[in-house]
C-alpha cells in the first residue's frame, strides 16, 4: 500500500473537520514543510499575526472547450497542451507594509516534476462565468512551484506578488509541463485552495523576487 500523506490520513477525522480555517491551514503548512511561528486562534495581539482564508472562487478555463465554464467542479486543472489555466481568488486585505510572508497552498491529487507558475490575474472574473473566450490576461511575472507530489499539499511563497493596496489575491496558474495537472477545487471541502498571510507590525515584510517571462501563448 503507498505510503499517505498527514493530510490524507487525517482527512476521515471528523473532529479535524469542524476545525476552523487556520487550523486545518496550519496543519498544511506542516505538512508542506513550511513552518511558521505560530497559528493562532482568530486575532491576536502578538506578532507575527497570522491569517489563513479559503478561496471564493476558483474555476479553470481550456482552449479545447472555449465557452464552457468549470465553476462548479471539484478539481482545478492545469495543462500545457491543450492549453489550461486555473484563477483562484481570495477576500483578503494584504498591505506591504506588515506582510511578512504570504503562501499559497494548494492539494496537489497528480505529481509533476515541473510544477506550475502563480502569476496575477490583471482583471475580475466571475467564477461560474468564466471561459476561455472572457478569461483574463495574466501578469509576466510569475513564482514556481517546484516539483509536485501527488495528494500532497504544496506551499509557494507568493510574497512578492501581492500589491500594497489589494483588498482581495486575485491569482492564475499556468505551466509548461506536458502532463496535466489536478488541484483540489474549493467545491472539494477541506483540501480547497487557502492562503495564509503572516504579519508583522513591527518591521516591512520581504519576499522572494518573482521571475518575469511572459505566459505561453493562449491559443490551441
Amino acid at each position: 500500500m503507498a505510503r499517505r500523506s498527514l493530510i490524507d490520513r487525517i482527512r476521515p477525522c471528523p473532529e479535524l473537520r469542524r476545525r476552523p480555517v487556520w487550523a486545518v491551514a496550519g496543519l498544511a503548512l506542516f505538512a508542506a514543510g513550511v513552518s511558521v511561528a505560530a497559528i493562532p486562534a482568530g486575532s491576536s495581539a502578538r506578532n507575527p499575526k497570522i491569517s489563513a482564508v479559503r478561496a471564493y472562487a476558483d474555476a479553470h478555463v481550456s482552449v479545447s472547450a472555449r465557452d464552457a465554464n468549470y465553476g462548479r467542479q471539484r478539481g482545478l486543472t492545469v495543462d500545457a497542451r491543450p492549453m489550461t489555466r486555473a484563477y483562484v481568488r481570495f477576500g483578503i486585505d494584504v498591505e506591504k507594509g506588515n506582510v511578512l510572508r504570504v503562501n499559497l497552498l494548494l492539494y496537489s491529487r497528480t505529481r509533476s516534476q515541473l510544477g506550475y507558475q502563480v502569476r496575477l490575474a490583471t482583471e475580475s472574473w466571475r467564477e461560474r462565468r468564466i471561459t476561455f473566450e472572457n478569461a483574463p490576461r495574466v501578469s509576466p511575472r510569475y513564482v514556481s512551484s517546484g516539483r509536485l507530489r501527488a495528494r500532497a499539499w504544496k506551499a509557494v511563497d507568493i510574497t512578492s506578488l501581492v500589491g500594497e493596496d489589494d483588498d482581495e489575491v486575485n491569482l492564475a496558474l499556468t505551466t509548461v509541463a506536458p502532463a496535466r495537472i489536478v488541484f483540489a477545487s474549493r467545491e472539494s471541502g477541506m483540501t480547497g485552495p487557502r492562503l495564509v498571510v503572516e504579519r508583522d507590525d513591527r518591521g516591512s515584510g520581504k519576499g522572494k523576487n518573482p521571475t518575469t517571462e511572459p505566459p505561453p501563448p493562449f491559443t490551441p
